[in-house]
C-alpha cells in the first residue's frame, strides 16, 4: 500500500512538471506570434506611408507672410516741458512666394506699408509709404553657389508734399512725390552665395538701374534726376527718366531669432561706373533696411523698422531757417516703431 501511494505521488509530480513545461511553451509561442503580428503591422504601416508619399504631389512652392496694424498716440495738456499731441496709424504687409525644384529656385517678395500721422493744429499727413517688389531666380552650381538674376521695383502709393517750411499753408504746399514719381526699377545678373539658409550675398557686375518720374511738375524740381545744362549753361530737367549701368552688391539676412522674434535686414550697394561724369563713378548708392517683428500674443505684435538711404543723384534742399540756400545729396534715415495687431500666415 505504501509503495502504491509513493508511485502515485511520484507520477503526480512528474505530470505536474510536464504540465508546467507545456504551459510555458504555449506562452512562448503566443509571444512569438504577437511579435510576428507586430512586425507585420509595422511593415504594413511603412508600406502605406510610402504609398501615400508616392501619390502625394511634391510641394515645390512655399508661401506665407504677415500683416500688422500699428498705433501710436501721444496726448499732452498744459505740459510744462512742451511738445505736441500726436496720433498715428501704420499698416504693414509682407507676402512671399518661393519655388524650388532640383537646381532652380525662384523667390518672390512684396513689402507694402502706408502710415498717417495727425499732430495738433496740423492736417493729416503720411509718415510711411512703401511699395517694394523683388523677384530673384537662382540656378545652383554647388550647394552654396548659384547663378542668379533679380528684378526689383520700388515706388509709393500716395502723393507726398514738402512740409519743411511751416509758414506755407497745406493747400499751397509743393507736391514732391506720388505713385511712379519717382519709381525705381533695378535689373541685374550675377552670382549668389548662401552662407546659411538665412544669410546670403549677391554680386552683380552687370546691373541696370532705371529711375523714372512720371509727372512733369515733380520732374522739373530735379529732386530725383540730376538737372542737365544746355549749351548756354541753363539748367533744365532731364525729361522723366534716368538710366544707370553699374555693379550691385546685395546682402540679405532673414532669420527667426526665437519662436516669437524675426529679424530681416537687406543692404544694397550700387556703383554707377559708367556715369558720364567721371567724378561720380566713385560714388556708391546705399539702401539699408532692417525690420524686427516680435509677437507678444497671438494677435498683438511689436515692430521696429529702420531705413538708411544715401543716393548721390537725389538732391535734398538745404535750409537756412525757412529759406532754401541750396540742394544736394544727403544721408536719409527713417525709423518706425509701433505696437498693434499682427497676423502671420
Amino acid at each position: 500500500m505504501k509503495n502504491l501511494f509513493a508511485c502515485s505521488l511520484l507520477f503526480g509530480l512528474i505530470f505536474n512538471a510536464f504540465g508546467q513545461n507545456d504551459a510555458l511553451e504555449l506562452k512562448k509561442q503566443e509571444l512569438e506570434k504577437a511579435r510576428s503580428s507586430l512586425v507585420n503591422a509595422q511593415n504594413r504601416v511603412n508600406s502605406i506611408e510610402q504609398e501615400i508619399a508616392r501619390l502625394t504631389p511634391p510641394e515645390y512652392w512655399k508661401k506665407g507672410g504677415f500683416s500688422a496694424l500699428n498705433f501710436n498716440s501721444l496726448g499732452l495738456t498744459n505740459w510744462a516741458a512742451g511738445g505736441v499731441s500726436a496720433n498715428s496709424v501704420t499698416a504693414i504687409g509682407n507676402i512671399y512666394r518661393n519655388y524650388k525644384k532640383d537646381k532652380i529656385e525662384w523667390r518672390n517678395n512684396l513689402d507694402l506699408a502706408y502710415g498717417l500721422i495727425k499732430n495738433d493744429e496740423e492736417t493729416l499727413r503720411k509718415n510711411e509709404d512703401k511699395i517694394d517688389f523683388l523677384t530673384k531666380v537662382n540656378y545652383s552650381i554647388t550647394d552654396k553657389l548659384s547663378y542668379s538674376s533679380l528684378l526689383n521695383f520700388k515706388s509709393q502709393f500716395a502723393p507726398g508734399f514738402d512740409f519743411s517750411d511751416p509758414t506755407i499753408e497745406d493747400k499751397d504746399r509743393t507736391e514732391i512725390s506720388k505713385f511712379l514719381a519717382p519709381g525705381y526699377l533695378t535689373t541685374s545678373i550675377g552670382v549668389n552665395y548662401s552662407f546659411t539658409n538665412y544669410f546670403s550675398l549677391y554680386l552683380s557686375p552687370a546691373t541696370g538701374k532705371f529711375t523714372f518720374v512720371n509727372d512733369d511738375s515733380i520732374a522739373a524740381q530735379n529732386i530725383y534726376i540730376p538737372a542737365t545744362m544746355d549749351e548756354n549753361g541753363v539748367q533744365f530737367y532731364n525729361n522723366q527718366y534716368r538710366v544707370e549701368f553699374g555693379a550691385l552688391i546685395n546682402i540679405q539676412f532673414k532669420k527667426d531669432i526665437t519662436k516669437k522674434i524675426n529679424l530681416t535686414s537687406t543692404l544694397n550697394l550700387f556703383n554707377n561706373f559708367t556715369d558720364v561724369n567721371s567724378a561720380n563713378r566713385k560714388n556708391i548708392d546705399v539702401n539699408w533696411e532692417t525690420m524686427i517683428n516680435m509677437k507678444l500674443t497671438e494677435y498683438i505684435g511689436f515692430s521696429f523698422y529702420t531705413n538708411l538711404i544715401h543716393d548721390n543723384d537725389v538732391a535734398i534742399p538745404l535750409y537756412d531757417g525757412n529759406t532754401i540756400v541750396g540742394s544736394g545729396p544727403r544721408t536719409q534715415f527713417k525709423r518706425l516703431l509701433g505696437i498693434g495687431f499682427s497676423y502671420k500666415f
